[in-house]
């Protein structure tokens, strides 16, 4: 499974790259328990739902800490030091690793809603 990832390289640096998580064949629910391709379970330590107006812009800051950002509704931009751009729309992911280093900036386009799961750092 892949989604993107700001990630932090050894100057500093933050980058757009790719989360690669290894999935594997895996049968879920009720008989007659379709098969389908999942990942290992991971621990979560928090889950929180924010909103802002359209035009809210975040200035440059790193991810306390590693987290999944869901965008729910609307439409939101993150830009990294390197001066790469992502834009998202309902339903986008994107996982912030980028605890250090120069860090990324983010605004919303519309009226967004976003959904914060933090990783239990290993």
């Amino acid at each position: 499974m892949k989604f993107p990832r700001i990630c932090t390289d050894e100057q500093g640096e933050a980058h757009i790259g790719v989360l690669d998580i290894p999935e594997y064949e895996a049968r879920v629910g009720p008989p007659p328990n379709p098969v389908g391709q999942m990942s290992e379970t991971e621990a979560v330590s928090t889950f929180a739902v924010f909103a802002a107006p359209a035009g809210t812009e975040v200035p440059s800051h790193t991810a306390p800490q590693p987290y999944i950002v869901i965008l729910l509704a609307g439409e939101g931009e993150v830009e990294t030091s390197d001066g790469k751009t992502l834009r998202l729309g309902p339903g986008g992911v994107i996982y912030c690793d980028d605890t250090s280093g120069t860090g990324h900036v983010t605004w919303s386009i519309t009226d967004i809603r976003l959904a914060f799961i933090n990783r239990v750092k290993r």
